[in-house]
């Protein structure tokens, strides 16, 4: 079977699965929101696709048969097999091949546990997945303790030891620190994805005219207002970055700034599921314990 190429807006949905009253997964409002995402436009659908260890096996695995039967071939699909060690990491990463997604999306390793923060150690955990799967690995660059936002030097180690590894979700919480990144991987075969909600326009206009510039598009708010990024894309690749930037302030970065607020720290001032609830696009979810609510 050829190869998916992700290229476009990758909607996540990861923290937003609309839930029954008890917090079970409720799928037929499941299957509903993936099928609105889809009818937005949305070049690719992830699941489980950042910084999240939200679901327990039984739910991933859930979760992504009903992905893979809704999206049924219709756009690439990216399903996360992220854990807090590689057998277990290698074990999910064999379960989303088999069930068919086209990409299989994992974090860096912890960098308490088990592996240490230094580049081989690093390397050897994309190694071993790599070494097991037959389908591109897309994986995260981002702070915090998975294991932190990896240098071009490390990365490029990585590249060398894992060859799977195709895609390179970009989550810099600093734009410098996405410019550093960026160019130091200029002659990297990792393609690059624009990935944090608040920072898309900057990243995807600063890389926009090098010669490897950003391939997709994501974060979360991809999946809360899809038709935005669509159209933001889509002027991008007219090179019309008037229109794009207009989209972005107009109709994007305000829902972004009531999300993540004006500071843009990790945990959302307003759950992004109560603007899709608003929207009427799902009735409940549950929150995932690495979303922090606001105070009263």
């Amino acid at each position: 079977m050829a190869k998916k190429e992700i290229h476009g807006v990758v909607a996540i949905l990861t923290k937003y699965a609309p839930c029954n009253a008890d917090g079970a997964i409720d799928e037929k409002a499941y299957r509903g929101y993936i099928q609105w995402v889809l009818k937005k436009g949305v070049h690719a659908v992830a699941l489980n696709a950042g910084a999240d260890f939200d679901y327990n096996d039984a739910e991933r695995r859930r979760m992504a048969e009903v992905l893979l039967e809704e999206v049924n071939g219709k756009v690439p699909t990216i399903v996360g097999a992220q854990a807090w060690d590689t057998e277990t990491c290698i074990k999910r990463a064999r379960e989303v091949e088999k069930l068919g997604a086209d990409v299989v999306f994992i974090t860096g390793p912890p960098l308490t546990r088990p592996l240490s923060g230094n580049s081989k150690d690093i390397a050897e955990h994309f190694k071993r997945i790599s070494d097991v799967v037959h389908i591109p690995i897309s994986f995260y660059n981002t702070p915090g303790a998975w294991p932190g936002i990896m240098s071009p030097e490390i990365l490029k180690t990585i590249e060398k030891a894992a060859p799977n590894v195709t895609y390179m979700k970009a989550g810099e919480r600093e734009f410098q620190e996405y410019v550093k990144n960026f160019n130091g991987m200029a002659d990297s075969k990792i393609k690059i994805i624009a990935g944090k909600s608040y920072y898309n326009f900057h990243q995807l206009h600063y890389g926009w005219d090098k010669p490897n510039r950003p391939v997709g598009v994501s974060g979360y708010l991809t999946a809360v207002i899809p038709a935005e990024h669509v159209a933001m894309w889509e002027a991008f690749e007219k090179n019309d970055i008037a229109k794009a930037r207009d989209i972005w302030y107009s109709k994007i970065l305000p829902l972004a700034i009531l999300i993540y607020g004006r500071e843009f720290g990790y945990n959302e001032a307003t759950f992004p599921n109560e603007v899709l609830k608003q929207m009427g696009v799902i009735k409940n979810a549950r929150i995932p314990f690495t979303v922090v609510g606001p105070d009263d």
